[in-house]
Formats: structure tokens, C-alpha cells, sequence
């Protein structure tokens, strides 16, 4: 029996592999290609059958509608068309602040377990990552009675404050390796140059630690920007709604056209996809390393 030589072989596996890549990447991919070729179609081409996957008359009227919402794209009356300007600056200044927020909290609280140690540390640090796993819808009563009390419903702080004990918990463990990993021979040189502890932390440890705090800022922003449930409780009028409560009154407002829906999806994932586009090497360095210190 001859046996084909190694070099004449078909590497099915590797074929196999490479096809199964393609089509999870056509999976991820497709969906949001229709998306950004449907924002740029007028409505009869978008619901032309068969479906036209690139634009034959490409316009811009389904994302001008936004600025002038009395347009014929926007459809007279479409509520959720007036509000997504006013939702896309909430959704940036709310993640913005949650993302600084979380930094300045989880860096004094990592900073502190890394180089403090005390009893019942680890079990602490593991309460903090349990309350993540409690479901939002358990304790979404208890934070609307809260807001109301402290007079914050339908504000940016109600949101700010909700996202940030999110986000705080992953920050803390993510970061709590970064500040170990810093040799201590180069906070004590800090010291003795007469640096204090916040400039040695702005000179020394945090430069170090950037894609641990790249990572995690990226993270709460992302938690705050995508997050749903909670905008919907804590908001009602359109002076603090964000981006996902829009996008759901797009789904009960019969004047929108699907154009301009897709179009209001665009300009909802382009604001984290640049920021992922900037800080990608630094997000890959900090996922990378936090996922194998111990």
C-alpha cells in the first residue's frame, strides 16, 4: 500500500478551521454592514426585494433627519427621532464620567489591597466581585427608592452612581494586579526624591499600570454606555435619557422610518467603537496581562 507523501496531503483540518473563521467573521460582520448600507438608503430601496446590499442611490437624508427632525426621512411627529441628539450626549457625558469616577475609586481601592495587607482581605475582594453576579432586576426597587430620596431621579448622577458600582468591582480586581506587579524599589526611589504618595502614583505607578487603566476605563464606559434597564427606571424625559432607551422607543414609534432607525443605530456604536479603535493596543496589553496575573 503506498502512503501519499506528506507535501501532496489536503489539510483538511486547517481548511476546516479557516472556514469555520470566515463564517463566525461574516456572523459578527453582516449584521452591522446592513446596518451602516441601510442608514444610507432611501426607505424604498431598504425594503426592495431582493434586498440591495450596496446602496444604488446613497444619501445622507436618514442622518439629517436627526438635525432637522421635521424632514420628510424623519417622518413629521417621530418622537424618538427629536430625541437621539439629545440621547447621544447623554450617553457620552454619563459614560465619560462613570469611566472617570470608576478610575479615581478603583485606583485608591487596588492600590490599597495590593500594598495593605489585613485580615479578611481576600474575602473582601471576593464580596466585591460577588456583587456583580446579582442580578440588576433584584435590586432595581431598592436603587429607584434610593434616587428618590436623594431627589437624583431623572439625572445624570442617578446613572453615574448606578454604573460605577457596576463597573467598580472589575476595576478593583483588574487593577489590584497591575499596582503588584510595580517593584516596590521604584516607589522607594519616589520617596526618596521627596515625592509624595499622589505624585509618586501620577510618576511612577500609574505610567506603568496604563493598559490595566486603559482597560478598565474602556470597560466601565462600555458597561455605562450599553446598560438599559437602569436608564429606563431612573429616566423619564428626554434631558437624561440615553442612547439604549431611544433606541427602544424606536421599536414602538410607528412615524420612524427603518432608514432612519438604522442610522440611529450607527451613530449609537460609533462612539465606542472609535474609543476601541484608539485605545486597542493598550485594551489588548491590559486584558492580556490581568488575565494571567494571579
Amino acid at each position: 500500500m503506498t502512503t501519499i507523501p506528506l507535501r501532496y496531503r489536503v489539510p483538511w483540518k486547517k481548511i476546516a478551521v479557516y472556514a469555520l473563521a470566515v463564517v463566525f467573521a461574516l456572523y459578527l460582520v453582516l449584521p452591522f454592514y446592513w446596518i451602516v448600507a441601510m442608514s444610507f438608503m432611501p426607505e424604498v430601496d431598504a425594503n426592495s426585494v431582493p434586498p440591495q446590499w450596496i446602496p444604488q442611490h446613497p444619501t445622507l437624508e436618514n442622518y439629517t433627519a436627526f438635525v432637522d427632525p421635521t424632514g420628510a426621512q424623519a417622518m413629521v411627529g417621530s418622537r424618538a427621532v427629536r430625541e437621539t441628539p439629545f440621547a447621544l450626549g447623554n450617553s457620552l457625558l454619563v459614560a465619560l464620567l462613570t469611566a472617570v469616577l470608576n478610575l479615581v475609586l478603583g485606583v485608591f481601592a487596588a492600590y490599597s489591597f495590593s500594598r495593605i495587607r489585613f485580615r479578611g482581605s481576600q474575602v473582601l475582594l471576593m464580596v466585591y466581585l460577588l456583587t456583580r453576579m446579582v442580578p440588576g432586576i433584584a435590586i432595581i426597587i431598592p436603587y429607584y427608592l434610593l434616587m428618590r430620596e436623594l431627589d437624583l431621579l431623572d439625572t445624570y448622577w442617578a446613572l453615574i452612581l448606578s454604573y460605577t458600582t457596576f463597573a467598580l468591582p472589575v476595576t478593583i480586581w483588574v487593577l489590584k494586579d497591575f499596582f503588584r506587579a510595580v517593584p516596590r524599589e521604584l516607589e522607594d526611589a519616589a520617596k526618596v526624591d521627596r515625592c509624595g504618595w499622589f505624585r509618586m502614583m501620577w510618576s511612577v505607578v500609574l505610567p506603568v499600570s496604563a493598559p490595566g487603566l486603559v482597560a478598565a476605563a474602556v470597560f466601565a464606559f462600555m458597561t455605562a454606555w450599553n446598560e438599559f434597564m437602569f436608564a429606563l427606571f431612573l429616566t423619564s424625559t428626554a434631558a437624561s435619557k440615553t442612547m439604549p432607551v431611544i433606541a427602544a422607543n424606536f421599536a414602538t414609534d410607528i412615524n420612524t422610518q427603518f432608514t432612519v432607525m438604522a442610522a440611529s443605530g450607527v451613530l449609537a456604536v460609533l462612539p465606542p467603537l472609535v474609543l476601541v479603535l484608539i485605545f486597542q493596543r493598550l485594551i489588548v496589553q491590559g486584558m492580556a496581562a490581568g488575565s494571567v496575573k494571579g
